[in-house]
């Protein structure tokens, strides 16, 4: 089982000199996203619970072993936005026993009671990354092309054809 815990803005600051524990909780090696990712979260737009939501990635907890094991969030939310970019990861020893799955299920509930879709980007490579976003219900939407041949998938949620009316 698996709990999502958001820092703080003192614990995001604490991550960024401390990378070991947490609350308590072991942090496990390449468990936490690169420290640009968290240094960079601090300067999104966070004034609200919602902003800071979707700005700062929350930290993946496995209880039965009182260890931070990955980290999943969005990747800021701008006011008018109606979805936000999924990012994650789970630590090398700990991926393939469905951790980023349960991952991706909770922030989704999360989204569908803030009223937001999810886009995600993957490298059309990283098999692992289709295959849990498929299982939690994503469609490939398209491919993204990046300067010098570099392309990413674009993966939404929820799919095209399970949009409702748009939000207000």
């Amino acid at each position: 089982m698996i709990d999502l815990v958001l820092p703080t803005p003192e614990e995001l600051r604490a991550l960024l000199r401390n990378r070991k524990h947490f609350r308590g909780f072991e942090i496990v090696q390449e468990a936490l996203p690169p420290r640009v990712i968290l240094d960079q979260s601090r300067y999104f737009p966070t004034s609200t619970p919602l902003t800071y939501r979707w700005a700062v990635p929350h930290l993946i907890v496995l209880g039965e072993e009182d260890r931070v094991v990955g980290s999943i969030g969005g990747k800021g939310l701008l006011p008018g936005e109606e979805e936000v970019e999924l990012g994650y990861n789970v630590a090398p020893a700990y991926r393939g026993r469905g951790i980023m799955k349960q991952a991706i299920h909770l922030v989704m509930e999360m989204a569908k009671g803030d009223g937001l879709g999810l886009i995600a980007h993957v490298a059309p490579s990283n098999l692992p990354s289709r295959a849990v976003l498929t299982a939690n219900g994503f469609s490939h939407d398209a491919t993204v092309s990046w300067p010098v041949g570099f392309a990413l998938e674009r993966w939404r949620w929820p799919s095209p054809d399970q949009h409702g009316p748009p939000l207000e």
